[in-house]
């Protein structure tokens, strides 16, 4: 794969929103059951997304070690 200097600029832009998305969906939340008692059970909603995560950081990752055209 080969990609120039803007393309790998703006890879840079998306991986750091990742990485931000992350630190911001990496927590512990409280999800209510209600029945006869009420009690609470832990959630993390980066859970939900990680299969997504994981898939879009590959691809970033093959296009920031792929070839760098133009501008060198």
């Amino acid at each position: 794969m080969k990609a120039d200097n803007q393309v790998i600029n703006e890879v840079k832009n998306i991986r750091n929103a990742l990485d931000n998305m992350y630190d911001i969906l990496n927590v512990s939340l409280y999800k209510k059951n209600t029945a006869a008692k009420v009690t609470y059970s832990e959630v993390n909603p980066f859970d939900s997304v990680a299969d997504n995560f994981e898939y879009i950081s590959t691809k970033i990752r093959e296009i920031q070690d792929s070839e760098i055209i133009g501008d060198e």
